[in-house]
């Protein structure tokens, strides 16, 4: 329903003439209780407007009572009729306007006010109506935003969702219900209709349909009804309208044999599967009595009589040695008065079923073999590896990862600092052949050549010669980190380790066995590094056989809120304490760009639980922590004038690697408080002294 003029104007029964003086104005006005009033000839003819905001334009000081109306008149207006809707009068320019009626007459005033107050009111009875019906639907409705929070749940939607409103709002959707698809709709922005769904042994359909605001998809929401009990109905409805049809096409089109005999076991029905079972075509059947099968020797019992005396359901095994064993059922149809009024016999070949049986088995346990590998994959949360995986682009990598470990390829995980490389190189050696062997690591950055060159294919010590981990790794896996910062020297002899699968310690000296599966990560492509000539290209071709790229967090924020609540627990279980998140800071980190990815985040989670004063962590707890870094007055940067970018960030990192390890003595603090890798500030360190 649309608001018209006439139904919030306030209506004049007198107005202005050019007699009348500004006293009559003003108090026509406060009798009225309007901010101005239309002045009109003598003829009835609207000459323009008088307000409150046009008398007090000239001053206080200079309004005589005694002056004319009409020397502040303004004829910048515009008549509104009764009939117009209020919100195309509130587009327009002026704060007040005259009112129409359908003969022209002047009936009345609206003011910007009236029209801005009469809208609010109009918007919140329509608010609470929506939110009225909202409440009321039958059917349940469940809104998210675009990332996967529960936004709305009406009290309908509640049962399904085995969740209250106060439970869901403001939650992840899968922390709390069976996922119905909303997150897909709200990734493709394409919407599904008709989907059926089931929760416990109730039968549900749903629409799910995108919500788009100018041109982008903010969220989706689903509308799902209760089908169970309209599908009873309807099939009891067809039951009572088209019984015949139906006891035709059901007789006929079963594979197995069914006969329907009335109260006393005359055949009043059978299908053409009777005659394949037992050799008996409908005319042989139809008006004869059940017993005379018995009498023929066709069957051994009268399962009529049975079913009458149990007065329900009945079954015998007939032909029990036989090649064709049959599975005998009768049911009994009730009539309104609860008498038998017929008896439907279903009659199966058990050798066939034991077939279907066995092939139904063979196929089940397929189908678990099959679930619990899918389980295995996305099962959120492996304690062993840390691994939480809810986006489609972490269950790629992880079903991926899963595929290598089967073979004994070489692997080289691709991703920025805190992506979770070392888990998933974990993860590939713990499902491989080797997990019973050593899994050892190596940071390709954080050593000098020459004790890389010891730690990889060992050399002599004080204490006698000392193993290498190729040496010690043999039969196990290497996980070398940072494979773009081995020296080149070192990087031939690597590969001729991968391709013989034994070391030579040093000249001369016999052979070793070094059967060592070689896990690589990088941070940058490997070919970009062999375009440059910094990575030899035979090395490349020799690991890059599965190059597997982890996405960074922000990159899966499905992966964000399950995150969080791993390290939250993790962190409250490890310290004893109960701390929750308000829903307002896991919006906070749920909005974070989190350029540490995962690593960054179990920082900040355990610092949260640690120094948070509640037991809930608050938004503003959380904003300093994720912002700090940009809040600090230390790390404003001036320059004084323009020089080339790549000359100002080598000075900018020389200065603050020098300023770190001044402050903090060792690489490792440094590392830390500028938020890199040891091997990075290694490098720095070996850079800043070359220059």
């Amino acid at each position: 329903m649309h608001l018209k003029v006439g139904q919030v104007m306030t209506r004049l029964t007198i107005c202005l003439y050019t007699h009348n003086t500004i006293e009559d104005a003003l108090a026509l006005m406060k009798e009225k209780k309007v901010p101005g009033l239309p002045l009109l000839t003598e003829q009835g003819h609207i000459q323009g407007m008088v307000s409150k905001e046009q008398i007090l334009e000239k001053g206080l000081e200079g309004i005589a009572p005694e002056a004319k109306a009409v020397n502040y008149l303004t004829t910048r207006f515009i008549p509104v009729k009764e009939e117009t809707l209020v919100e195309e009068v509130w587009d327009l320019p002026f704060e007040l306007y005259p009112v129409l009626n359908s003969q022209d007459e002047i009936t009345g005033v609206i003011s910007k006010y009236q029209l801005g107050l009469a809208l609010f009111q109009h918007s919140e009875l329509r608010r609470q109506e929506l939110e009225a019906v909202f409440d009321s639907a039958h059917n349940g409705i469940l809104a998210i935003n675009k990332q996967g929070i529960i936004t709305s749940l009406n009290p309908a939607a509640e049962k399904p969702t085995r969740s209250t409103r106060a439970e869901a709002v403001g939650k992840f959707l899968t922390d709390v219900i069976i996922p119905t698809g909303l997150l897909e709709v709200v990734r493709s922005g394409v919407p599904a209709f008709g989907v059926k769904f089931q929760v416990g042994r109730r039968q549900y359909i749903t629409n799910r349909t995108p919500i788009i605001k100018n041109g982008e998809v903010i969220g989706a929401v689903g509308v799902f009804q209760d089908v169970s009990e309209i599908e009873k109905t309807l099939q009891e409805l067809r039951s009572v309208r088209h019984l015949n049809d139906q006891l035709k096409t059901i007789v006929d089109s079963s594979y197995d044999g069914i006969i329907i005999c009335d109260d006393q076991g005359e055949i009043l029905r059978c299908n053409p599967a009777v005659e394949r079972i037992l050799g008996l075509s409908a005319p042989e059947l139809v008006g004869k009595h059940f017993r005379e099968l018995v009498d023929r020797g066709l069957f051994a019992n009268n399962i009529i009589q049975m079913v009458k005396k149990e007065s329900g359901p009945a079954n015998i095994l007939e032909r029990p040695y036989a090649d064709h064993s049959l599975l005998i059922t009768g049911n009994p149809v009730m009539d309104e008065e609860g008498e038998i009024s017929k008896i439907v016999i279903n009659i199966r070949d058990m050798s066939e079923l034991l077939i279907l049986r066995e092939a139904l088995e063979e196929s089940k346990q397929l189908s678990q073999k099959y679930q619990s590998e899918i389980v295995e994959l996305k099962n959120n949360i492996d304690p062993e590896f840390n691994l939480i995986v809810r986006s489609p682009a972490m269950e790629q990598v992880l079903e991926l990862a899963q595929r290598v470990s089967k073979v004994d390829s070489p692997v080289v995980l691709i991703g920025e600092n805190g992506v979770g490389k070392e888990e998933i190189a974990r993860f590939v050696h713990q499902h491989s052949e080797r997990k019973g062997s050593p899994f050892l690591k190596l940071n390709c950055g954080s050593v000098p050549e020459e004790l890389l060159a010891q730690e990889l294919f060992g050399g002599k010590s004080r204490s006698g010669r000392k193993s290498g981990l190729l040496e010690r790794g043999h039969l196990g896996t290497l996980f070398l980190e940072e494979i773009e910062q081995m020296p080149l020297s070192l990087q031939s002899r690597l590969l001729r380790v991968m391709q013989d699968k034994e070391l030579v310690p040093d000249e001369g000296q016999q052979a070793l066995p070094a059967d060592v599966r070689i896990i690589a990560s990088t941070g940058q492509p490997l070919k970009e590094l062999v375009d440059k000539g910094t990575f030899r290209e035979d090395l490349f071709f020799r690991l890059n056989v599965v190059p597997i790229k982890i996405p960074a967090l922000r990159e899966r924020r499905e992966d964000i809120i399950p995150l969080i609540h791993f390290f939250l627990k993790q962190n409250n279980k490890r310290y004893s304490l109960e701390k929750e998140l308000a829903s307002d800071s896991v919006e906070l980190m749920l909005n974070y760009s989190w350029p540490g990815n995962v690593r960054e985040m179990a920082n900040i989670i355990e610092r949260l639980v640690v120094t948070a004063e509640g037991k809930v962590i608050k938004a503003k707890e959380v904003n300093f922590v994720l912002y700090e870094r940009e809040q600090d007055p230390e790390r404003m940067v001036s320059v004084a004038g323009v020089i080339p970018l790549k000359d100002a960030i080598d000075e900018v990192e020389h200065q603050l690697v020098s300023l770190a390890m001044e402050k903090y003595g060792t690489t490792v603090k440094a590392a830390e408080a500028l938020g890199v890798n040891q091997s990075t500030v290694v490098r720095k360190l070996k850079k800043l002294k070359e220059t």
